[in-house]
């Protein structure tokens, strides 16, 4: 099937649930295809069957080896519950309850208390949301695994997480403030404006100290903008764009505080580059040459 880290290997969930989860007939089907490939020994893998595998639902314990979670080895049993130890079904299920039942750890309103067992500061951000108080008013609201995707926990990229924000704040849903993705993409954008300055005030620094000079002013603004974005992932959660804002742009002054500290000048182009001028010489050597 694929790949399992050594590590992993001796997981008892893993020892159950080697088979791919039948969320419907239509997988039912392909399970069965594939328990009869490995009767005949005929080499059966997820590759073989992506294209068509990949219209349903695929096995969250694959999704789950993509993750981070493999990485550091957080199993299921960390958010599901039940006893890794045991091999026996009925004492290994004990307190596993389906995602549905408002008693389980993955019920929509459980999880950030769930996942908040390890990213505490996160949940600290997230219990001071708006989306936070309507899961607690019991209303349908943004929880971790609306943004971070089970079992992968990815981030979404910029157009997901658009699209995704979209679903609520429209002016259809009516849900305020209806222009939040747009601001949200904005300050995602300027998060990345910071990490851009910051590699600038870095190569700035670096430049001075061959020149000989003194950098340990900026190398204190740049550690400033450093801290501010290592800051940024968890401030994030909050949802409080306008602080998120507020927050980054100090981290970008304090970036380009650094590169005026080094006294070096930030060079910036006063007109087209060379291979700017070698590629327009190109195209009109072609133009002249076609009209010949």
């Amino acid at each position: 099937m694929f790949a399992v880290p050594g590590a992993l290997a001796a997981n008892s969930c893993l020892n159950c649930h080697e088979k791919l989860s039948a969320f419907n007939e239509t997988e039912q089907q392909f399970n069965e295809i594939r328990i009869k490939h490995l009767t005949r020994d005929i080499a059966c893998s997820l590759e073989c069957h992506a294209a068509t595998l990949s219209k349903f639902a695929i096995s969250n314990f694959e999704q789950w080896t993509r993750s981070k979670h493999a990485l550091f080895n957080v199993t299921c049993d960390n958010c599901h519950g039940g006893n890794p130890g045991s091999d026996v079904k009925e004492t290994a299920h004990v307190g596993v309850l389906r995602d549905s039942d408002p008693n389980s750890t993955v019920f929509y309103r459980n999880v950030p208390g769930t996942c908040g067992k390890c990213h505490v500061e996160e949940l600290k951000q997230f219990m001071g949301s708006a989306h936070y108080q309507k899961l607690q008013a019991l209303r349908q609201a943004p929880a971790c695994d609306t943004c971070h995707v089970p079992h992968e926990f990815k981030i979404l990229n910029v157009s997901e997480f658009h699209n995704l924000c979209s679903n609520c704040h429209n002016i259809d849903m009516r849900v305020a403030p209806s222009d939040a993705p747009d601001r949200a993409i904005a300050a995602l954008q300027d998060a990345d404006n910071l990490k851009s300055e910051i590699r600038k005030a870095d190569d700035a620094i670096k430049y001075a100290k061959q020149q000989g000079k003194d950098t340990s002013a900026a190398q204190k603004s740049l550690d400033n903008a450093i801290s501010i974005r290592d800051s940024l992932p968890v401030l994030w959660h909050s949802f409080d764009l306008s602080n998120f804002n507020n927050v980054t742009d100090s981290g970008i002054k304090h970036a380009q505080q650094a590169q005026l500290d080094t006294g070096m000048p930030i060079a910036t182009p006063k007109g087209p580059g060379f291979g700017i001028i070698v590629s327009l010489a190109g195209i009109i050597a072609i133009f002249l040459l076609r009209r010949r």
